[in-house]
């Protein structure tokens, strides 16, 4: 199972995740943190969990629409 973490809390493995969703005049947010993938996850897979962690904590949210996603590994 795949796993989004708020930042600071990395795994082996992990990518550091950044996201920007917008609902026009009504909220906005953009939110960071980690996640740790499942064997044979996807790009489009990351996304969607990372998306759907993102909406569920606010649900003025849900529907939101998608200004910025970036998703690399989370090593120097």
């Amino acid at each position: 199972m795949s796993t989004v973490h708020p930042t600071g809390a990395a795994g082996p493995g992990s990518l550091f995740w950044v996201l920007s969703v917008d609902k026009p005049g009504l909220v906005s947010t953009t939110r960071s943190g980690t996640y740790n993938p499942r064997p044979g996850a996807t790009r489009e897979d990351a996304y969607e969990e990372i998306y759907t962690e993102v909406t569920a904590s606010h649900p003025a949210l849900r529907g939101a629409t998608v200004l910025f996603f970036s998703l690399e590994p989370n090593q120097l």
